[in-house]
């Protein structure tokens, strides 16, 4: 079974699952959000029969194809590949080759659905439905694009693909892209704009070239005179505890299943180590590519093993970390050894970093610290310290208080009302919702403020979302809305629209 396929399976299974329920009437509709976009809510994504079912025409033409009908046939383009469906057929075809759809096309009030699989195996694009923020996300970079890697408008030239390599070492630096069996290496410029978009929590926050990892999908934007102007690198990342291992794969506790490849890159506490060394608790980062699905690295942490010597030989003491919440790139690492004197130490940062040297140790106490890059996403890694004195190695120890960062703040899945609707209540119920990845929403950061008053306090606030049911009536006209929300890092997004009521 391949990864498109345990995906798909996934995100049936979450069909059936209870969202949060901000609004007391019911849950929100379903929102849609295309490579970083939020589609207007009608109409929305409808369950029918334990199936997940995606408006066509809304989502195709939102991927930028064009949508043809001709009575129960629906067509489209995508690269060099003719698309079809048929409405009523569980049988769609590319380019003449039939692909089976878990259902049949239906209508509903002349809106043309089909399951979401159509999109991930026919279409080729990247889902997932979070049952939590009742979110649809479709991920597609390459779809109504050439083949070729290169897409041209009015302002320049779009080269896109798989990162194969960086060299930011290089004058200038360089950027390795594949698409197709293609290579190319681009000169990027010095002022170039790099942009880090985390699709999972959907945000996009500012980078440079050496956060850009080999297996992300990035796109370069070149001026008509030649020179690069902006790279936007897109990544997928899932973080937790494995909950179980099975043959070539294994499950998160959120329920993702991870199925490496053979070029996927796993590593434990630093050092290589393949699927079968891993153990359920142990702590996992997955990076993947967005528009493969291919998963590329598997960083994973586990614990240590404290051991004392039984030869009298060098010993630690402890560890200390000198953080006692998340932390955020350019934060800060600081680590405190105490062992036997008079030797050399080092510390390790979980599997993300090793070795880093420490310095003092005449007393017996040695201290480091590591300033972390932007592109940082893990959680719960523990801080494992070294000591060697003369040709004597210490037993390693580990701090007993495990560090965790992120560099993405939390992404706004879905609000309402939805910017520029119309609403025919003067009380209406006002929400968003959040999700986070590798460091969890702080409640008390969320705000709320409504045509510039702050009503948090009337709100209700979790680490899901913040919902409010106003008090008083509002008059006819524009409401403008401003959410406010942090991770326990740090890190922050706003986000403000508009909507209008009218109630006569």
């Amino acid at each position: 079974m391949n990864l498109n396929r345990i995906l798909a399976a996934l995100l049936l299974v979450g069909a059936l699952g209870l969202a949060p329920r901000p609004v007391p009437s019911g849950p929100p509709p379903i929102a849609i959000v295309i490579n970083g976009v939020v589609l207007p809510l009608q109409p929305p994504p409808v369950v029918r029969r334990d199936l997940l079912y995606v408006p066509v025409r809304r989502t195709i033409e939102a991927l930028g194809l064009a949508f043809e009908r001709r009575g129960r046939l629906i067509s489209t383009e995508v690269g060099a590949q003719t698309v079809s469906l048929t409405m009523g057929s569980r049988v769609a075809h590319v380019d003449g080759r039939p692909v089976l759809l878990d259902a049949a096309p239906f209508e509903i009030h002349d809106v043309l659905y089909a399951p979401l699989r159509f999109f991930t195996d026919v279409l080729g694009a990247q889902a997932r439905f979070d049952r939590k923020t009742r979110t649809v996300t479709i991920v597609a970079q390459l779809v109504g694009r050439a083949s070729s890697g290169i897409a041209q408008d009015g302002s320049g030239v779009e080269r896109f693909g798989t990162v194969t390599a960086v060299d930011v070492d290089s004058d200038p630096p360089t950027l390795t892209l594949s698409v197709n069996a293609s290579v190319r290496t681009i000169s990027i410029s010095r002022n170039a704009l790099v942009e880090m978009h985390d699709v999972d929590a959907n945000v996009t926050v500012p980078g440079e070239l050496a956060d850009i990892r080999p297996g992300d999908f990035a796109r370069v934007f070149t001026s008509k005179a030649g020179h690069v102007t902006r790279v936007v690198d897109a990544f997928g990342s899932h973080n937790g505890a494995i909950a179980a291992v099975a043959g070539d794969r294994f499950v998160l506790a959120d329920g993702h299943v991870i199925v490496p490849s053979r070029t996927t890159q796993i590593s434990l506490n630093g050092v290589p180590a393949q699927i079968g060394d891993l153990q359920v608790g142990d702590r996992v980062t997955v990076r993947y590519n967005v528009e493969t699905n291919e998963v590329r690295s598997i960083l994973v942490s586990r614990s240590v093993a404290q051991a004392s010597p039984s030869d009298g030989g060098p010993r630690i003491a402890s560890v200390t970390l000198g953080a006692d919440h998340p932390l955020r790139a350019r934060d800060r690492v600081r680590v405190t050894l105490r062992g036997t004197p008079g030797g050399a130490a080092t510390f390790d940062i979980g599997p993300y970093v090793r070795n880093i040297a420490m310095s003092g140790g005449a007393d017996g106490v040695y201290a480091g610290s590591y300033t972390l890059p932007n592109g940082v996403n893990f959680t719960d890694v523990p801080i494992i310290g070294h000591l060697r004195v003369g040709a004597a190695d210490a037993p390693d120890a580990q701090a007993p208080t495990m560090l965790s960062a992120a560099s993405s703040p939390p992404g706004i899945a879905d609000f309402a009302p939805s910017a520029g609707a119309v609403v025919n209540s003067d009380r209406p119920a006002i929400y968003a919702t959040f999700v986070a990845d590798a460091v969890p929403v702080n409640p008390s950061s969320i705000m709320l403020r409504v045509n510039g008053h702050d009503v948090t306090a009337e709100c209700v606030r979790t680490a899901s979302y913040i919902q409010y049911m106003p008090a008083h009536a509002y008059r006819n006209g524009p409401v403008k809305v401003v959410v406010r929300v942090a991770d326990r890092a740090g890190n922050v997004t706003t986000r403000s629209w508009s909507f209008t009521i009218r109630t006569r």
